[in-house]
């Protein structure tokens, strides 16, 4: 058991506070305004990202949590997100729930300790509506209204004629499995079997697409359920072929999401000691359980006042749980009025292995299928609707209910709207939901670092006008204590290049001691998803830094409003085709559009219905995204919705582009679609905006044919993307900037379409700097520059009026021709001083007419290789105490290197080692024969993890470690001059060989993964450089 000791406070409960944003849960959600000028230098609040704070249970040491929230916010992350984790509802509690489970009095006061210590610190919370992934919650008797509801059926054959006497068929499937199976089991509970309908239907004699599947004729069906009686039917089964009688039964799931009390003694009671279940999220009974539990046992008190100050968002996880066929109590009267007809005779096709397209896994199939009079298979017709009607109990009742309920308390909702288990999982549309939730969120994992995946959802959140859209950011695969910081960085920029624009970083565990708990201390997920981020890392020291660039860059992408320049139809009621099941999600397969420099997310046929899916001054939604053209691609059907919508835009002159052929039908069986599809298509095709083109290489031609230009366009063919942010109330166009190719660097010319009168900046989310921009030149339509990044390298363009950013100072006249690379403003010398490593003549123009020549020797910036180095490694190692204490202790070792290796190349002692380790070397400055250089860059080579790089014991500054080249002129002394540079490491190599045993996943830790290379690997080299100051005067 835990201290109960309370922390200081420093503020009280009722005082401001300054992190979150004011009328945060208004409905509609307020736009929160950014000043990018003033707050670039040190963002806080919203812009920075988040920890998911993983607490066990309420077993837990009150000056555990204060420290660790502590921890949190010095290294740069604003907020936490708060889950009462109870072993992910998998593993066995090894502390009763009944006293520190989820919902009772012990995790009450845990969560006030951390509210509490949230104020204190000014720190923002997030926290999940349960235990968990928050779409459950501990109930007594989950086989009550409300909670998750599944259909299932009973089945016999029957022969012509046959006089059908007895009772109706019982569910012959009535459990779905578990996405990830418990290690428990909850009080015997008998759950109830509700009859719904029952049908009769004819075998047919059309053949099935899939042998396994019994093909039934649509038009036979017979709706026998008011001719029941009691559970038994009594009916002369027609004469006209051989027959099934389909009987449909209606039950609670009873999915597990975490274990009550040991030996299952429950006590009503005590919320704590109850197991806790999915609940219906298609239903209002199954939102106010959910909502009402956690008012009633976590924010009830001063936990709530506490909340409405600090709390952000009520959150959910994505959908890891299952059933038969997902159902509930009110369906079949809310299908009726969604999809015009009642969907009992269509009940037998909607039943399968997957629940999901047949190509969506491998092997899978449904069991019953339809035929139309013509013999022609309609049963897509008819899932297709089935999952219509049940996306839009979700978006009703779970979506928009859940943001309605986090109004009342001052809060938003944010949840994934997914499901990462496809194996009989909710199958949603994202992209529609994401328009539904206050702050729709992603994940890196599931989307598996595919940009087209996080497009797939973006443009929903773009579309129902939802200003974040978040991520749980860097959950890796078996990389538990193996993923590193440029992996981090790596993850926050795929996801940025598809739309999102805040990270919740996965994660942070409680620090604290736990029961059969060794040295490192508490590992979640069976040690096989990465991280478990903390002082525990020997990287931890050094990662002010990296939260800092990550708020300096969320600051700009939630400025303003996005402007997209493409929209691209996607209608799929599977969450994302994922790489995981090798069908990584691909919404434009030809690489031309976004080598172009075109911006492009997907759009869901149905928020083609919102209020702003208008068009207006050109643009489709003007006030955010701004598409400027529609791309339907490789689509063999329309909604007849968003044809009657197409038929609007076009008249309006809007460019809608077909590509791969017309689509030629309705995704959904109703009468009219099919004529209104078609009718509707031959109408499009006779606008002047419409093109139907055979492939998507022909895309780029075509939209500039119709004057759309990406708003930045990239003059030669290059994997530069853009995410662009307008924010009209300060007058400024933001870019940020990212070379996707993760293998090599890339450079083109670029024209940004921007107001060519407005002043260019260059912004550094790694050190904060503003500087202006000088290589450009003024053109019609914006302005052009060169952008030249390493692989996996981001930058920020802003364009704004002089004057915006107030302490930058700009020169009265630019570069508009240079093959320098470095060309830099110096206020306090007046010039602009161009830079360049390369011998040779540079030839200088300047927008004043001036012609400027920089003239440098070859051998004057000949490089030179660093070394040799002295190495120093601090070895992390176990407590000697490893299940008391989980504090590391360190031994030292020190190496002369002529050569930088791995560090388990240089001994075999160290083949196992992990920390930090210090080199260090000296030269002389100038070089030998490079009497002539002006100063010098560092090149670092590879980062694996951090590095921090002094001169001189002066540090440089802030390392982005991508491009990890740094002037270190400013630094640089006659005579010897110092360079030390320090770098971390994972804890992997270390655990590979204590192989501690907290699960069995952890128990084969050693035979799962290999060593990784730690330390510099490649060479350390000093660029010399030359260099010209021209004179210039400062802007008026």
């Amino acid at each position: 058991m835990k201290s109960t000791l309370l922390v200081p406070l420093l503020l009280s409960a009722t005082a401001a506070f300054a992190n979150k944003p004011a009328d945060f849960g208004q409905r509609p959600a307020p736009w929160i305004e950014h000043n990018v000028a003033a707050e670039f230098a040190n963002p806080s609040g919203l812009a920075r990202p988040y920890f998911r704070y993983w607490v066990p249970d309420a077993d837990v040491a009150n000056d555990v949590l204060y420290a660790d929230l502590q921890s949190i916010k010095n290294a740069g992350w604003d907020g936490v997100e708060i889950i009462c984790l109870e072993n992910y509802g998998i593993e066995l509690a090894v502390v009763d729930p009944a006293v520190y489970g989820y919902g009772g009095a012990q995790w009450r006061e845990k969560f006030a300790v951390m509210l509490q210590a949230a104020q204190d610190l000014n720190l923002t919370i997030d926290f999940a509506l349960g235990p968990t992934q928050g779409a459950s919650i501990p109930i007594l008797d989950p086989d009550s209204p409300g909670m998750s509801t599944e259909l299932a059926y009973g089945s016999i054959n029957l022969t012509a004629g046959q006089r059908l006497e007895g009772a109706l068929p019982q569910p012959v499937e009535v459990n779905a499995g578990y996405a990830n199976a418990p290690y428990f089991y909850p009080p015997v509970i008998n759950y109830t079997n509700k009859f719904v309908a029952a049908v009769l239907a004819r075998k047919s004699n059309a053949s099935s697409v899939d042998p396994r599947t019994i093909q039934l004729d649509y038009s036979s069906v017979i709706d026998v359920t008011n001719l029941t009686s009691n559970g038994s039917l009594t009916y002369a089964v027609p004469a006209d072929g051989e027959y099934m009688l389909l009987a449909f039964w209606q039950r609670r799931t009873g999915y597990l999401a975490a274990q009550g009390a040991f030996d299952n003694a429950t006590q009503a009671d005590n919320p704590a000691s109850w197991f806790a279940y999915v609940v219906d999220h298609f239903s209002q009974d199954g939102t106010d359980l959910w909502t009402g539990f956690t008012e009633q046992y976590v924010m009830d008190g001063n936990n709530g006042d506490l909340l409405r100050q600090l709390a952000l968002y009520a959150w959910e996880d994505s959908a890891e749980f299952r059933a038969t066929l997902f159902w509930t109590d009110d369906f079949i009267t809310f299908f009726e009025q969604a999809r015009g007809y009642n969907p009992v005779k269509a009940l037998a096709c909607q039943f399968g292995t997957s629940g999901l397209p047949p190509s969506t896994l491998n092997n899978s199939y449904f069991y019953f299928a339809f035929s139309d009079a013509a013999g022609e298979d309609i049963s897509w017709k008819l899932h297709n609707d089935y999952w219509q009607a049940l996306q839009e109990a979700y978006e009703t009742y779970h979506l928009e209910d859940l943001s309605k309920w986090s109004a009342t308390w001052g809060l938003q909702g944010s949840l994934q709207p997914y499901a990462t288990a496809p194996q009989l999982a909710p199958p949603w549309d994202m992209n529609s939901a994401a328009g539904h939730i206050d702050a729709p969120e992603t994940e890196s994992n599931y989307f598996d670092g595919v940009i087209d995946a996080f497009r797939a959802m973006g443009g929903g959140g773009m579309m129902g006008q939802k200003q974040i859209f978040s991520s749980e950011l860097g959950a890796h695969r078996y990389f538990a204590y193996a993923a590193t910081w440029p992996l981090i960085i790596n993850d926050c920029q795929q996801n940025y290049a598809g739309g999102v624009n805040r990270i919740v970083t996965h994660g942070f565990p409680d620090s604290g001691w736990r029961p059969d708990t060794e040295w490192p201390g508490l590992t979640t997920f069976e040690w096989t998803y990465s991280e478990m981020w903390g002082p525990r890392q020997p990287s931890w020291q050094y990662v002010r830094e990296f939260g800092d660039w990550i708020g300096r860059t969320q600051l700009v992408l939630q400025s303003g409003r996005p402007r997209v320049d493409i929209a691209i139809y996607r209608h799929k009621y599977l969450s994302v085709d994922i790489k995981h099941y090798g069908m990584g999600e691909n919404i434009f397969g030809d690489s031309s559009l976004a080598d172009e420099g075109y911006s492009y997310v997907s759009v869901s046929p149905s928020l083609l219905s919102l209020d702003n899916a208008v068009v207006k001054d050109g643009l489709l939604a003007s006030d955010g995204p701004g598409f400027s053209a529609f791309i339907v691609d490789n689509s063999t059907n329309i909604t007849s919705e968003a044809v009657t919508q197409f038929l609007e835009y076009a008249g309006q002159g809007f460019p809608i582009i077909f590509v791969g052929g017309l689509p030629e039908t309705s995704p959904y069986y109703c009468e009219g679609c099919e004529d209104c599809v078609q009718s509707g298509i031959q109408k499009l095709l006779s606008f002047g905006s419409v093109r139907n083109l055979s492939s998507e290489a022909d895309v780029v031609p075509t939209l500039q044919q119709f004057g759309v230009l990406p708003a930045a366009h990239n003059l030669s063919p290059s994997p530069i993307l853009y995410v662009h942010r307008v924010d009209e109330q300060n007058r400024v166009d933001f870019f940020w900037t990212y070379n996707s190719d993760i293998y090599i660097g890339h450079a083109t010319k670029v024209t940004f379409s921007v107001n060519a009168t407005r002043t260019p900046y260059q912004l550094n989310a790694w050190t904060g700097a503003v500087a202006p921009l000088l290589n450009y030149t003024r053109v019609d339509g914006g302005i052009q520059t060169w952008v030249d990044l390493r692989s996996n390298a981001s930058t920020i363009f802003a364009f704004a009026d002089s004057g915006y950013f107030v302490d930058v100072e700009v020169p009265s006249v630019h570069v508009i021709m240079s093959d320098s690379a470095d060309v830099q403003y110096s206020p306090a010398a007046s010039a602009i001083i161009a830079k360049s490593t390369v011998g040779g003549s540079h030839v200088i123009g300047l927008s004043d007419n001036r012609t400027v020549y920089l003239n440098i020797s070859q051998a004057a910036v000949a490089p030179s290789t660093l070394g040799p180095w002295q190495l120093g490694i601090e070895d992390w190692t176990p407590n000697p105490n490893p299940w008391g204490n989980y504090t590391s202790v360190f031994a030292y070792h020190n190496y002369t290197l002529n050569e930088l290796v791995p560090w388990y190349n240089l001994s075999a002692a160290l083949a196992n080692t992990s920390g930090v380790g210090t080199y260090t070397t000296q030269f002389s400055w100038p070089l030998a024969n490079h009497t002539a250089a002006a100063g010098a860059y560092l090149d670092l080579g590879y980062i694996f993890m951090t590095a921090r790089l002094f001169v001189n014991e002066d540090w440089v500054g802030p390392i982005d470690v991508y491009t990890p080249v740094i002037d270190i002129g400013p630094f640089l002394a006659n005579g010897t001059n110092k360079v030390r540079i320090e770098v971390s490491t994972t804890l992997r190599n270390r655990l590979l060989q204590v192989n501690v045993t907290q699960s069995w996943e952890q128990a084969n830790y050693s035979t799962k993964y290999g060593p990784q290379a730690y330390g510099l690997t490649t060479p350390v080299v000093i660029k010399p450089y030359g260099q010209v100051k021209i004179p210039v005067a400062a802007a008026a």
